[in-house]
């Protein structure tokens, strides 16, 4: 299980770096909360997530596993 850290949060969508083997629509945990994502684009080694909860509480540092 591998842990990066969020970079970005526009709303729903999450970016994350650090998060080696990663693949298209794994599903992550994201922040402390451990809220529900899905992978939705890799940028070499940035990972976009769409959150299916509400990510008000989130910044950036979080971490993503």
């Amino acid at each position: 299980m591998s842990t990066g850290k969020i970079i970005r949060v526009a709303g729903p969508l999450v970016e994350a770096e650090g998060i080696p083997g990663v693949k298209m629509f794994d599903v992550v945990r994201v922040g402390h909360e451990r809220l529900i994502g899905e992978i939705i684009e890799l940028r070499g080694e940035v990972a976009s997530i769409q959150v299916y909860e509400d990510t008000s509480m989130i910044g950036p540092g979080a971490p993503v596993v």
